[in-house]
């Protein structure tokens, strides 16, 4: 957390399989630019680094190296714009050497996206 490309406010629980995170959306934001002028629409890439980013820096914490290698049905339903505030919620499941991942981000009530990530487990 912490650069100026960072949405990703606070890890804020985890419980095993379940990862709860809390993310902003800076009017000043370097994915704003260019995207679109007039009409700033956060791009979905960033969401999804969001979500790896949390899922990275916990698997960090349990000493554990994660190597993510693919996405599936990730959705984008609605848009998302300079001060939103988002929450991600992020489920795992251990499948051999992968763990799957499937995550929903928030906006109040609103689902702005969802997917599916896959990573390869490199150590831990």
């Amino acid at each position: 957390m912490g650069n100026q490309w960072s949405l990703l406010k606070e890890i804020k629980a985890t419980n095993g399989s379940h990862i709860e995170a809390l993310g902003d959306v800076p009017a000043d934001s370097p994915w704003f630019s260019g995207h679109f002028p007039g009409e700033p629409i956060l791009p979905g890439v960033a969401l999804v680094a969001a979500v790896k980013q949390a899922i990275l820096e916990e698997a960090l914490k349990k000493g554990m190296q994660l190597q993510l290698h693919s996405l599936r049905r990730v959705r984008f339903m609605q848009p998302v714009r300079p001060g939103d505030k988002l929450s991600i919620s992020i489920n795992s499941e251990d499948v051999g050497d992968d763990v799957s991942f499937s995550f929903k981000i928030m906006k109040k009530e609103n689902i702005v996206s969802s997917g599916h990530m896959t990573a390869k487990k490199i150590n831990g």
